[in-house]
Order: C-alpha cells, then sequence, then structure tokens
C-alpha cells in the first residue's frame, strides 16, 4: 500500500509537471488537437467498463417488474416532456455550432477542430483550415461516437440530447430514491424538470444537458461507492465519472474536488486507503485540462472579454453584487418571461440556508452517516461553484445567453431541499407531500409557461440560425458559396462554404475569379436588416453591408421582431471595380472600428410603442 501512495503522488507530480511546465502553449493545444480524441475514448471506454461491473449487483432486481416499472413509466414521461413543447433546434448558436463541428471533425479526421475554412474539391467537402476550439471535448466526442454508431447527419446532436434527456430524469430519480425512497425520487424528478430552462436545454445542441447528466451521475456513483467502499469497480466508476466531468464544461473540473474529498472522507472513516487503478490514473487523465486551456494564452479574444463593456478581467468579486442582482431576477420572476420555477427558488434558498445551519449544528452525527457525508459534500462543492459563477464578468443569469449557467445551481436547490425536507417533516407521509408539491408546480405553473416560450422568442440569432438551417438542408445535392456573418460556420456543418463579409474584404479577388468562373452552382447572401417603423425604411446592418458590387435576387425575407429581419439572397452579377472599391473602404472601416462593438440597428422604444398602439 505504502508503494501505491507513492505511485498516486507521483502520477500526481508528472500530471502538474505535463500540464503547466513540460510544453509551450502551441504545443499543447497541438497535443490536444491530434491526441484528444484517443484519450476520452480510452477514458470513457475504461469507465463504461467499470460502470458495467459495479452494476452487477443490481440484476436481480431488473427481474422483478413490479420493482421497477412504474418509476420507469415516471422517467419516460418526463424525459419526453421535455420534448414536447420546445422546438428541437440550436440555442445558444456560438457554442452548439462550434461543437457540432468539432464533432464532424472528430467523426471524419479523429481530430478536435473546428472549420473555420473548407470548400468542395472534386466532389469531396475538404477543410483548408481548422483549429482547436476552447470549449472542452466530451460532449463533441459523444455525439462523433454517435455519428459513428448511426452516420454523419446534423440533426444527431438533437438526438443525443434526448438521450440525455432520459438519463438526467432517472438519474435524478435515482439520487432521490437513495436519499428517501421512490418517493423522494419523484420529487426530485419533478422539481428538476418542473424548471422550464431544463426543457430550453434539452431540445437544443449544447452540453449544458451533458454537464447536469454528468454532475447528478458523478453524485450517484459517490452515493453507491460510500455503501461499499471496499468495491473498486464502484470507486474506479466514480473516480472516471469524475474525470468525464471534468471535460464538459470550462469550470466543471471544481467537481474533482468533491470527488477527491469523498475518496479522503471513506479512507478517513475506513481506516485503510484502496488505491485502484483509475485513482491512480487519474491525474494523468485529468492533464488534458491544463493542455487545453492554453488556447486562452493563445487568444486573448479567447475569454470575450469585450462583450461586456467594462470588463478587465474573467472572474472578480467586483462582478457578484450585481450578478447576484441578475440571478435573483431570474429565480423570483413569476410572470414566465423567465423559464425559471420560482417555488423551487424560493424552497431551494431557504433549504441551502438550512443546509448550513444543519451543517453547524449536527456536523457530527453527520460525519459518521456515510450516505448523508457525499450529499454534503457535493453540496458544498456545488455551493462554491454557484459562488464561482456569480463572480463571472458574463455572469447575468436573466440574459437570455447567459441563463444556462444557472442549471448546476438548480441541481444544488433540488439536492438542498431533499436533504433538508427529512429534516423538517418527521412523519410519514413528507415524501408523498413533496412529490405532490412537485406535481402541483410542474402542472400549474411549468407546463403553461414552456407552452408560451416567452423566454425562447427573444433569442433573434438561434432562431434566425435555425431558419436558416431548414433551407441549407435543401442544398446538399449543390455546391454552394454564402456570404454570412451570422451564422457562417453552421454552412460548414453541412458540408457547404461560407465566408464573412470581412474575410470578402480580405479576398475579394478570389470571390470574383470563382464567381466568374462558376466554380459553385449558387452565390448566395445573409444580411440582417432593421426596420425604421416611422418611414417604412429597410437597412441592412454594417456588419453585413457588402456594398453595391452584387446584384442580388430575394429569395425570403424573414421578419423575427417588428425591427430585426433577415434577408437571403441569391448573387446574380458581380462589378469587380465596386467590389474592389467596397474592400478597400470595408477594411478602412475596419480597422478603425477593431476594439468596438459595432451594434445591430436596435430597437427604438418610442417607434415599439407607437406600432403596438396602431395595431387593429
Amino acid at each position: 500500500m505504502p508503494r501505491r501512495l507513492l505511485l498516486l503522488f507521483l502520477t500526481t507530480a508528472l500530471a502538474l509537471v505535463l500540464g503547466y511546465l513540460t510544453f509551450t502553449p502551441l504545443q499543447a493545444v497541438n497535443l490536444v488537437h491530434h491526441g484528444g480524441y484517443w484519450l476520452l475514448l480510452g477514458t470513457t471506454a475504461w469507465f463504461a467498463w467499470h460502470l458495467i461491473r459495479s452494476l452487477r449487483d443490481t440484476a436481480e432486481e431488473w427481474r422483478v417488474p413490479r420493482r421497477w416499472w412504474p418509476a420507469a413509466v415516471l422517467i419516460v414521461g418526463l424525459a419526453g416532456w421535455l420534448h414536447v413543447h420546445e422546438e428541437h433546434g440550436f440555442k445558444i448558436v456560438a457554442d452548439e455550432v462550434l461543437l457540432s463541428s468539432t464533432a464532424r471533425q472528430m467523426h471524419f479526421h479523429r481530430e478536435t477542430a473546428v472549420i473555420l475554412r473548407g470548400y468542395d474539391y472534386a466532389g469531396n467537402f475538404t477543410p483548408m483550415n481548422v483549429f482547436l476550439d476552447k470549449r472542452p471535448l466530451l460532449f463533441p466526442f459523444l455525439l462523433c461516437t454517435l455519428h459513428d454508431l448511426t452516420g454523419y447527419r446534423v440533426g444527431n446532436v438533437f438526438v443525443l440530447n434526448g438521450l440525455l434527456s432520459l438519463a438526467l430524469v432517472g438519474l435524478t430519480y435515482l439520487v432521490g430514491r437513495r436519499m428517501g425512497g421512490p418517493w423522494a425520487g419523484t420529487a426530485a424528478a419533478l422539481l428538476l424538470c418542473g424548471v422550464p430552462l431544463v426543457a430550453q436545454n434539452a431540445t437544443g445542441g449544447g452540453f449544458e444537458l451533458l454537464n447536469m447528466v454528468m454532475l447528478v451521475m458523478v453524485l450517484w456513483l459517490g452515493q453507491r461507492f460510500v455503501e461499499r467502499p471496499a468495491d473498486e469497480d464502484r470507486l474506479g466508476a466514480f473516480i472516471l465519472g469524475g474525470v468525464l466531468l471534468a471535460q464538459v464544461r470550462y469550470e466543471s473540473v471544481l467537481f474533482v474536488l468533491p470527488v477527491g474529498l469523498t475518496v479522503i472522507y471513506t479512507w478517513w472513516r475506513e481506516r485503510r486507503l484502496l488505491l485502484p487503478g483509475p485513482l491512480l490514473a487519474a491525474p494523468l487523465l485529468l492533464v488534458i485540462w491544463p493542455l487545453h486551456h492554453n488556447v486562452f494564452k493563445l487568444s486573448e479574444a479567447a475569454w470575450q472579454l469585450f462583450d461586456i463593456a467594462g470588463a478587465t478581467d474573467p472572474f472578480g468579486i467586483g462582478y457578484f453584487y450585481d450578478n447576484i442582482g441578475h440571478a435573483m431576477n431570474f429565480f423570483f420572476t413569476a410572470d414566465g418571461s423567465q423559464p425559471s420555477s420560482w417555488p423551487l427558488a424560493v424552497l431551494g434558498v431557504l433549504s441551502c440556508g438550512l443546509f448550513m445551519l444543519l451543517l453547524y449544528k449536527e456536523h457530527r452525527t453527520l460525519v459518521r452517516d456515510p450516505a448523508g457525508s457525499v450529499v454534503v459534500i457535493f453540496v458544498l462543492g456545488l455551493l462554491v461553484h454557484t459562488a464561482v459563477m456569480l463572480c463571472y464578468f458574463w455572469g447575468k443569469w436573466d440574459d437570455p445567453v447567459i441563463r444556462r449557467l444557472s442549471l448546476p445551481a438548480h441541481v444544488l436547490l433540488v439536492v438542498a431541499v431533499l436533504f433538508v425536507w427529512p429534516r423538517l417533516l418527521g412523519v410519514a407521509w413528507r415524501w408523498p407531500a413533496l412529490a405532490a408539491l412537485g406535481a402541483v408546480i410542474f402542472f400549474s405553473l411549468t407546463v403553461p409557461a414552456s407552452a408560451m416560450h416567452r423566454f425562447t422568442r427573444d433569442n433573434f440569432a438561434a432562431r434566425t440560425t435555425n431558419w436558416l438551417g431548414g433551407y441549407i438542408r435543401q442544398l446538399q445535392d449543390k455546391r454552394v458559396l454564402a456570404i454570412d456573418n451570422n451564422a457562417g460556420l453552421q454552412w460548414f456543418l453541412y458540408a457547404q462554404s461560407s465566408v464573412n463579409p470581412a474575410r470578402l474584404s480580405e479576398s475579394w479577388e478570389g470571390y470574383a475569379y470563382h464567381f466568374r468562373i462558376r466554380t459553385f452552382d449558387d452565390y448566395f447572401v445573409v444580411q440582417r436588416v432593421g426596420h425604421d417603423l416611422r418611414t417604412g425604411e429597410k437597412f441592412v446592418s454594417w456588419e453585413d453591408d457588402i456594398g453595391p458590387a452584387f446584384e442580388l435576387e430575394l429569395i425570403e425575407e424573414k421578419a423575427f421582431a417588428p425591427m430585426y429581419l433577415v434577408r437571403l439572397s441569391r448573387v446574380k452579377a458581380v462589378d469587380e471595380e465596386k467590389l474592389k472599391a467596397w474592400a478597400a473602404e470595408r477594411k478602412k472601416a475596419h480597422a478603425a472600428t477593431v476594439k468596438t462593438t459595432v451594434p445591430l440597428p436596435v430597437a427604438d422604444a418610442d417607434q415599439l410603442a407607437d406600432w403596438m398602439r396602431k395595431l387593429p
């Protein structure tokens, strides 16, 4: 045993050296670029091996249908409901398209990269410029695996999140069941699915649902591990689950801490060390995180600090005060405009306060209870995670794009309620009462709020991308080139080519040449358009303006709001002299505004008010 402990220290030291000292930022990024897929493949296979072996003792229970079919009906029903009201499509355009692009490269080339430039060559779509994206790799890896098993389809990302929805509801039920029995599991599933934000992300193409699945799974694996701390398969699944959780979102690496504390607690309680292979290898498997983090060193723009006025650092205590106000607005808004569950917020916030009080008063008793201790450790980890996210420069949880960052906090609220509830009510019917309360919240508040879609219709970028995706899917038998500044990377998912106006101004001669010789079957332009409601005049946004050199034929103009429209046009002719002049002017204007965000035409409140008053 001392030899294995020494080996753990050595692997940890080696991981620190490899992760932070051995490689230059460029070398580290190249290692992740070419080796990230294979590391995740090995880790996931190892995790699956230990997980399956650790579940062998539950086989007997599955042979008795009456023990599991009511829970199965509940889980399948709630998971299915998550996909009833929301439309399936990209919700967070920047994240989700890039994740799908990374999965595409993993599937076709086994490299973790995003296509930045690509063209059809001799009937094959050929990436000509790729780069390692900053987003962690577990979600693209799972999506790539789905492509491997079923064939490449852009829509596979929604199939994956559908499967993850089933896993999330099932695992939430299992965690609750271990905390208080079947009724507690039912209450946990109802409370979590009672948050409309969960359905919004379940029908999207992002990694937020996977983050919740892995978080709840690791908690459940921790509960199973402390029951039988001598079971190496349970420990192996728990450790490797924590390693994979760290590869879902940037900040998910924080949950390595509660995993480690749970193992140390078990060592202390059992008075012996258990050091199987997964634990010894975990530091080396986690080295991909610091290596991947070098993306931020190579590009300051990766933090996107320029998106928020006055932001100087990614994290800071100075952001907390403003963010907590936005979080309260998100959690406690009751008119359906925010995809939150205010009853869960009230119960959860009160439960978090009572949790801290109980921890102070009963910590000696809790330490002697393995099942309770693992929940306490993870609740503390979730509290730390929530505090860190509220110190994030872009942490306004009531913002349509940022709301998703609150999802782990909803897991915190549900687990805190389950922990505190039996200590407040000692009666036998306490868990059925909580399940009934969850059902009332679900049917009286969640279903109507989800049906209204008030919190999804204001995401114009996502609606634009999904509308455009429907058109691109019709072009699969053609080779096209699009000028698109809004969803340019989406064209690559469908093996089509695109450039943005900034790139066009740099390589206008190449565009003119290939238009002249008709390299592509068709040429398109996507432009966002403002609308002056007083004059009726429509005008193209500065970012999408391509000047007078193009003769365009309008295909469709889609209005997403009275003052926000998107125009899809076909290029009929190009005046090369005018294109040259526009490119020169565009480069000058871009140089003058390179550090300034040039906004779209914004809605004029007076015009909108006047427009609404005059509705017939």
